[in-house]
C-alpha cells in the first residue's frame, strides 16, 4: 500500500496543496520485450547517458535480428550503467536497441511529469544503491527487485500533467535552440565550401559583389611570425594572466578572454615575449589526433593573453584579416597542414612547417567582408549554444526544486 506523506515541493504551481503520494517505482513500471523478426526491421538506437541516439551502424558489426522494439514514451535503462545516468524516455521514434537494455512501459503515470526526475542526484543515488559491484570499477549490475523498490513521490494526475507540460515547454524551446544551431552550422559549412576556391581554381564559386580579382598565393611567413608558447612550472598555474590552451584553440566558439580556461603567471619580460594579441592567431603544435594539429584560431580582443607550449602563436605581421586566415587555414588548407605534420602515435607542426604553408587571399577589403560573415555566423552559433546550456541549467534547478 501506498502512503501519504506531508513534505511539498519547494516550487508549486498555485493551487495544488494536497500532499504526494509515496509510491514505489515497481507500481508504474511494466518491463517488456517485444523482439525484432527480421534483419534491419527498424532504426537502431542507443541509450547513453546523455539522452537516445540513434546509432550509426552495429556493435562491431552484429546482426540486429532480435533486437528489441521500442516506441515513443517508452523507458530505456542499462543495467550496468544505470547508476551513471544511464536511463531514457525515448523520444526519438520507434526503433531498436540492444537486448542488453532493460525496456519498460509506464503504468498510471504521466511520462513527461517522470524524464525530469530519472538523473536527479537522489535518483542516480538510489540506482547505485539498487546494484552491485560489477566486473570494473564503472559497472555496477542492477538487481532489479531492488530497483522496484526506489520510492517515488507523486501528486494528483492534474498536478502531475501541469508539472509534465511545463517542463515539456522547457524541452522544446531547447530542441528548437537545437535545430536552429544545426541549420546554422550546415550554413557555415555550405558557404565554407563555397567562398573559397578550390580545385586550384584562384577564386571562389560565389563572392561578394564588387570583388573580381583573383586571388593571390602567399606563404605565411609573410604574414606572421611564429613562436613556442609558454612551460612554466605547475605552481604559477591557476593565477595571474589568462593563458590560452589547447582545448581554447579547439573549442567550436571563438576565443574570448574571460572564458579562457586556464591563466598562469610569468615574470614581465617572459610575459611580454609572450602576448597573444588583437590579430594574432594561435595554433595547436601537438595533439595525438591528426585533425587537431595545426589548427588555427584568430584572437580579436584588446586585452591580451599568453599561450601554452603545446600552441604556436602566429604574431601578425602583414595587412590581413585575422578572421578570414583562420577560415582559410582551418578548411581550404587542412590537407596542406595534416600532410606535413609529423609523428606516428602523435602529430606535430613546426615553426618552420606553419612558415612554409602557401594560401589563397583576395584583397585586405574582401578579406574583411569573407571575415565579417563568419564572425557573425559564429557569434550567432555561439548564442544558441549558450541558450541550450541556459535552458539546460534551468531545467536542471528547477527539477531539484519542483520535485521531492
Amino acid at each position: 500500500m501506498s502512503d501519504k506523506i506531508i513534505k511539498s515541493p519547494q516550487i508549486r504551481f498555485a493551487g495544488f496543496t494536497d500532499a504526494w503520494e509515496q509510491r514505489k517505482l515497481g507500481e508504474m513500471l511494466k518491463e517488456y520485450s517485444i523482439k525484432s523478426k527480421t534483419e534491419d526491421e527498424y532504426t537502431v538506437l542507443s541509450s547513453t547517458n546523455s539522452g537516445m541516439e540513434i546509432r550509426d551502424g552495429r556493435v562491431s558489426g552484429t546482426s540486429n535480428l532480435g533486437y528489441k522494439i521500442i516506441e515513443d514514451g517508452d523507458l530505456v535503462l542499462s543495467p550496468q550503467n544505470l547508476w551513471l545516468g544511464n536511463i531514457n524516455v525515448n523520444d526519438i521514434g520507434k526503433g531498436l536497441v540492444s537486448p542488453s537494455y532493460k525496456t519498460f512501459k509506464f503504468v498510471d503515470l504521466d511520462i513527461q511529469f517522470i524524464e525530469p526526475q530519472l538523473r536527479l542526484p537522489r535518483m542516480l543515488e538510489e540506482y547505485k544503491n539498487a546494484s552491485t559491484q560489477g566486473a570494473s570499477v564503472v559497472r555496477r549490475n542492477l538487481d532489479l527487485d531492488s530497483f522496484y523498490q526506489i520510492p517515488i513521490r507523486v501528486p494528483s494526475w492534474k498536478e502531475q500533467k501541469k508539472i509534465g507540460s511545463f517542463f515539456k515547454q522547457l524541452d522544446d524551446t531547447v530542441t528548437l535552440h537545437q535545430l536552429e544551431l544545426e541549420l546554422l552550422k550546415d550554413t557555415k559549412k555550405s558557404l565554407l565550401q563555397k567562398m573559397f576556391p578550390k580545385g586550384g581554381a584562384n577564386v571562389p564559386e560565389i563572392r561578394f559583389a564588387g570583388f573580381t580579382d583573383a586571388w593571390e598565393q602567399r606563404k605565411l611567413s609573410e604574414l606572421m611570425e611564429f613562436s613556442n608558447g609558454i612551460n612554466a612550472p605547475k605552481e604559477n598555474y591557476g593565477k595571474g594572466r589568462k593563458m590560452i590552451s589547447v582545448m581554447d584553440i579547439l573549442a567550436d566558439e571563438p576565443i574570448i578572454y574571460e572564458n579562457i580556461r586556464n591563466s598562469v603567471e610569468v615574470d614581465n619580460t617572459t610575459e611580454s615575449r609572450n602576448k597573444v594579441e588583437n590579430g594574432d592567431l594561435v595554433f595547436v603544435r601537438s595533439s595525438e589526433v591528426s585533425s587537431e594539429v595545426g589548427w588555427a584560431k584568430a584572437y580579436q580582443q584588446k586585452k591580451y593573453a599568453l599561450y601554452s607550449g603545446f600552441s604556436i602563436r602566429g604574431k601578425k605581421k602583414g595587412n590581413f584579416d585575422a578572421k578570414f586566415i583562420e577560415l582559410s587555414l582551418n578548411y581550404s588548407n587542412r590537407k596542406q597542414i595534416e600532410s606535413r605534420a609529423g609523428g606516428s602515435t602523435r602529430f606535430n607542426v613546426s615553426q618552420s612547417i606553419l612558415s612554409s604553408i602557401v594560401i589563397l587571399e583576395p584583397t585586405k577589403e574582401e578579406q574583411i567582408e569573407i571575415g565579417n560573415l563568419f564572425r557573425k555566423l559564429d557569434e550567432t552559433i555561439a548564442l544558441h549554444k549558450r541558450e541550450i546550456n541556459s535552458l539546460k541549467k534551468l531545467k536542471k534547478s528547477l527539477a531539484q526544486k519542483m520535485f521531492i
